[in-house]
């Protein structure tokens, strides 16, 4: 019992790091409109928690169905490997998926915090990097103390440090597909882009497990789904940034009508100024603001969620009691000589 307790704690201080780091770089990326971190870190609990227990439940039943299907015909490692590349995609993406689609019905109707593709991206890229960590904490485990200690490190250097993005970008794709239903005022839209996003999801899915299961060949599969998910990888990031311009699009259009009003033009120029991608760059800028730092970042905020809120206002949503309250904190913030900036 001891052993397995110090092989649990062993892959957990070995992964969790790994985890977090990765966590802060796909949070770095949503510069302009910041999702809130009590919601990230649902979303990373749900993949922790909720999506690992009922995929290990509904990977059961697969592989059950699986055996009931191939036990008179194949060896357990085929039909492990099949309900690794058949079963597990689409049932671990839907355990994750499921709870996106619960945080488009709350933001339908309260949160108002899924706003588009980068915002659903960003969400799912949380649940995934949640399922990675309990995922992979079972795994260096079952190695460790299946194989030893050697075995364990090496487990987690290919599984959380070569390819720890993996589930991130897997749900990522179900993620954009919510987003984009959530701003379009298309039903068919609606319907469509949540399932395509889960098919990219299950299709990708897919593709790496059957690279490490049924195209091992003497780790050539492994080297395969390396330099693949590598490359996913830079696409998926790549994908973010130029989601990130479209919000920085987004807010310009929003918030440009109201420069001499709501806001001063060196405010919009720093609100809307591409150096907003740099880590701390905003945060440097902002040290020294009239009325302080806190302050001053929340006038920013709330300006930020207004061209978002005007954004909705224009599919016909809605939302114009939510524009008149942010006006009035903005006023609000004016009159007390709250700058966005040294000014």
């Amino acid at each position: 019992m001891l052993e397995v307790i110090f092989a649990i704690l062993f892959a957990s201080m070995a992964i969790t790091p790994v985890v977090v780091i990765y966590l802060l770089v796909i949070k770095g990326v949503d510069r302009y409109e910041p999702e809130p971190w009590w919601l990230l870190g649902g979303c990373f609990l749900w993949g922790v928690f909720g999506a690992t227990f009922f995929a290990i439940l509904g990977n059961t039943i697969g592989m059950a169905f699986v055996q009931l299907g191939l036990g008179g015909y194949a060896s357990e490692q085929a039909m492990m490997s099949t309900t690794a590349s058949f079963v597990a995609p689409p049932v671990e993406e839907s355990t994750k998926g499921i709870f996106l689609l619960f945080v488009w019905a709350l933001s339908s109707v309260w949160l108002k915090e899924l706003d588009g593709p980068l915002d659903g991206a960003i969400y799912g890229g949380m649940v995934g990097l949640g399922f990675t960590l309990t995922e992979d904490v079972l795994y260096v485990t079952s190695a460790t103390l299946q194989q030893g200690a050697v075995v364990g490190e090496a487990v987690f250097i290919l599984r959380t440090i070569m390819g720890g993005l993996g589930h991130a970008t897997f749900t990522a794709m179900t993620g954009l597909g919510v987003g984009i239903a959530a701003e379009s005022r298309s039903l068919l839209v609606k319907l469509i882009a949540p399932v395509g996003g889960w098919m990219a999801a299950v299709g990708l899915h897919f593709l790496h497990n059957f690279l490490v299961t049924f195209w091992l060949a003497g780790g050539l599969g492994v080297v395969a789904k390396l330099l693949v998910f590598w490359t996913f990888d830079i696409v998926f990031f790549v994908l973010l940034y130029v989601l990130v311009l479209r919000d920085r699009a987004i807010i310009i259009r929003g918030l440009v009508d109201e420069v001499g009003r709501l806001l001063h033009p060196r405010e919009f120029k720093r609100t809307i100024s591409y150096s907003m991608v740099i880590p701390l760059w905003n945060a440097s800028s902002l040290l020294g603001s009239p009325g302080g730092y806190r302050r001053a970042r929340q006038k920013q905020l709330d300006l930020v969620k207004l061209a978002f809120v005007k954004q909705r206002l224009s599919r016909g949503e809605n939302e114009q009691a939510w524009a008149d309250r942010l006006r009035a904190r903005i006023q609000k913030a004016n009159h007390e000589n709250v700058f966005i900036g040294p000014r």
